[in-house]
């Protein structure tokens, strides 16, 4: 099992590059079990997974290939070409065109959320920028980790900014807004070396326009006690907010010192693992580093060239 060193000495481009990383293994980790809500079903069709599979054909992302994304992490990658592009400054813009051309020229599979953003834009009498459907679903906060990377040295304020437009280009709802400030605040404060239960609850206690991530909180806890899976199915499996941020919460409270454990059991919990995968790509990476990512998970991703590339025109390391 990969171990992460003192927080205390962690170099932050470590945790920075982990972050990154980290979001885009658990999405490519969680592809061929995508949206399979049967638990045993998973367990019986891949084993305890804890490799990067190539998705089945009869599945959601059934062109896709080993070490590939879900269509959640394309869209993560979509950003990452639009900061590379704008060398690192995020132009809502720029990633709003690319994000369109996306959807014009894949095969990718299309979520509510896409359709409905999609649908306004083509209709007519809304911006490309404010077209966003009203979803309720975690994916859209959860595609930051490019802005965090590239504007880690902006101030806060930028930042949040830039993460709630971002998020609001597809998933115009405040309570999915404020969870992409969420993810950005939790990351503020483990960078520096704060842990991750510490860091969650501290964030928790922030005030937000909309959400009550106390009470997303509370439910987690209400059922930490139980076996992963157990837990996370009872809180729900499914896309919307208040099922999938108190599963996040849930694996965080009971594994948010393992970074491999806790990816592996969400991913086996089944469900939308791929869009809770990414929310705890980044906070996992961000509190251990890209050295607590195992190197069968990135060295198989492909995007992985892309994102070397990203480290370079955003200059970590």
């Amino acid at each position: 099992m990969t171990t992460s060193p003192s927080r205390s000495v962690l170099p932050q481009h470590e945790r920075y590059e982990g972050l990154l990383y980290g979001s885009l293994v658990a999405d490519s980790l969680a592809l061929a079990p995508h949206w399979i809500y049967d638990q045993a079903e998973i367990a019986q069709r891949f084993g305890e997974i804890r490799e990067l599979l190539a998705p089945p054909a009869d599945g959601y992302h059934g062109k896709k290939r080993r070490g590939d994304q879900t269509h959640y992490g394309d869209q993560a990658l979509i950003l990452l070409e639009s900061l590379e592009a704008t060398g690192g400054r995020f132009q809502l813009d720029d990633f709003a065109r690319r994000w369109r051309r996306f959807w014009q020229e894949s095969e990718a599979y299309r979520d509510h959320a896409t359709k409905d953003t999609l649908a306004r834009i083509e209709k007519g009498g809304h911006l490309i920028t404010q077209s966003g459907s009203e979803s309720r679903e975690l994916g859209g906060a959860s595609r930051i980790a490019p802005l965090l990377l590239a504007l880690r040295d902006e101030d806060p304020k930028v930042l949040i900014e830039a993460v709630r437009a971002q998020t609001a280009l597809t998933h115009d709802n405040p309570e999915v807004i404020d969870a992409a400030e969420f993810i950005a605040r939790t990351v503020l404060l483990l960078v520096p070396g704060g842990g991750m239960e510490k860091a969650l609850r501290t964030a928790a206690a922030l005030p937000f326009q909309t959400l009550q991530p106390q009470i997303y909180m509370q439910k987690a806890e209400e059922v930490r006690d139980l076996p992963t899976g157990e837990a996370v199915d009872r809180l729900g499996l499914s896309c919307p907010l208040e099922k999938a941020l108190p599963a996040v919460f849930l694996i965080l409270l009971k594994h948010g010192d393992d970074l491999e454990a806790a990816l592996v059991q969400n991913v086996m919990a089944g469900g939308d693992s791929a869009a809770r995968g990414m929310m705890l790509g980044i906070l996992l990476g961000a509190a251990h580093g890209v050295r607590a990512i195992p190197e069968r998970w990135i060295e198989p991703l492909s995007a992985r060239p892309q994102i070397e590339k990203f480290f370079k025109t955003v200059a970590v390391g």
